[in-house]
């Protein structure tokens, strides 16, 4: 097995089973700009770091494994940014007559998730720690001591350099800034400590454009948790559950306009919302998406 180097792919293949349609990844490069962030070679754009990652690739394609600096002479050296940011200079010494400063607060600790002893991780879990894509086989091989090479601290763009709060070095280049090791090791973090008494509740902005036989209705929620969530299809009424986010929960109840056909109607998940189309039963023109509101 290889493993992928496309923007957006990185997924590990058989090159005897490589194919034109197997990589979906991004020709472009990655692009930040007044605080979105997205690839040159498509539209999208988000906020978050995390959600900039999970941008689909625009482009279909064999997997390559070809280096991404294979034609360039520079080599990554990341021990060149260690000292980007330049370090700490003295305060001056205050006159005689002047109070006295009082000591700089030191900042906080990285909070630093664990799972708890006994958890049970479903095969195949992904890690949750930053720069960490370990996959969980059992318990003997994915969740001992020091086998987790992660970031705990949050991403850190600044005046062209890129880098962690947690760690010193930094990259102007954002495929170098991904090369960026972990600087603490400790156990593998498949799923936390959120307990479901904390789960929050949310009221999730939506809207809605129609069609001649059909209504598409955007629920908007980031990093939906397909297994926690679902839609379930009435003859006029939609009843949703989400699970999203960092354990933000959305209950709703939709009284739609008009009927559906609820065995035609169907939802699907996307990275930044849940789009569902319902089927109309009659072809006629809804004012409103909900009974209430016309």
């Amino acid at each position: 097995m290889q493993n992928c180097t496309r923007n957006g792919c990185g997924q590990s293949y058989d090159p005897t089973a490589n194919n034109p349609l197997a990589c979906q990844y991004h020709p472009g490069k990655p692009e930040f700009h007044e605080g979105l962030k997205g690839w040159t070679c498509c539209k999208p754009r988000e906020h978050s770091f995390d959600d900039f990652l999970e941008i689909k690739g625009c482009k279909l394609g064999l997997h390559s494994n070809e280096p991404k600096h294979n034609d360039d002479p520079f080599k990554a050296d990341l021990t060149k940014y260690d000292d980007v940011l330049p370090e700490p200079q003295p305060a001056p010494v205050a006159e005689a007559i002047a109070p006295p400063v009082s000591a700089p607060k030191a900042p906080e600790p990285d909070f630093v998730d664990e799972d708890p002893v006994g958890t049970v991780v479903a095969a195949g879990a992904k890690c949750k720690r930053n720069d960490c894509n370990a996959v969980f086989e059992s318990e003997e091989r994915s969740h001992g001591p020091e086998q987790c090479q992660f970031h705990p601290g949050k991403v850190l763009f600044h005046e062209g350099n890129k880098g962690w709060t947690c760690c010193k070095p930094r990259a102007t280049d954002f495929d170098e800034f991904m090369k960026i090791k972990g600087c603490v090791r400790g156990r593998h973090l498949f799923v936390g400590t959120q307990l479901a008494d904390e789960i929050k509740a949310e009221k999730c902005r939506r809207d809605f454009y129609q069609m001649a036989n059909n209504v598409i209705v955007s629920i908007y929620a980031k990093k939906i948790k397909h297994d926690d969530s679902s839609l379930e299809f009435g003859a006029d009424s939609v009843r949703v559950h989400l699970v999203y986010g960092d354990g933000k929960v959305y209950d709703d109840t939709i009284q739609l306009y008009a009927e559906i056909d609820p065995t035609a109607s169907s939802y699907e998940f996307l990275s930044t919302k849940a789009e569902v189309k319902l089927v109309k039963k009659a072809q006629v023109q809804w004012p409103t998406l909900e009974k209430d509101d016309a």
